[in-house]
């Protein structure tokens, strides 16, 4: 582990928001997280499960930037959302790893080919969302 990272627990950094409509698949991983939230289902709606999540994952007070990589089609509500929740955030887009991270990078207008294809993510991390490579990690 290099110096700068130190000792950051995944397991605490991360929380993970899971809605309780899907309650029947969570993964055996969950258990290994300390900061998982369950979400209240809306009672035979997966979309409206899925919205209340997003809600609650996303309008918390203490986001300041975002990053879009890979994933479904569940990444365009998530961008509305923030941008909704957080207008002024840094938002940052990673198209190299395709899915619909992608898709939304283009057509947000990303286009040319060392912006799609760029799989350099410090250096995506250090430029757009202005992390020094030397600023140490920890898990408040």
């Amino acid at each position: 582990m290099s110096q700068f990272w130190g000792p950051l627990h995944f397991t605490k950094a991360v929380v993970l928001y899971q809605s309780k409509f899907f309650a029947e698949m969570f993964p055996e991983e969950n258990r290994r997280f300390g900061n998982v939230e369950y979400v209240d289902a809306v009672p035979n709606d997966r979309e409206g499960s899925l919205l209340r999540m997003r809600k609650v994952m996303l309008s918390r007070n203490d986001l300041v930037a975002a990053v879009f990589i890979g994933g479904m089609e569940g990444i365009f509500s998530e961008y509305d959302l923030f941008r909704e929740f957080h207008p002024g955030a840094a938002i940052l887009l990673v198209p190299a790893a395709g899915g619909a991270a992608r898709q939304l990078a283009e057509h947000r207008g990303i286009t040319s080919d060392r912006d799609l294809e760029s799989v350099d993510f410090a250096e995506l991390f250090h430029v757009q969302l202005r992390i020094a490579p030397d600023e140490p990690r920890t898990a408040t």
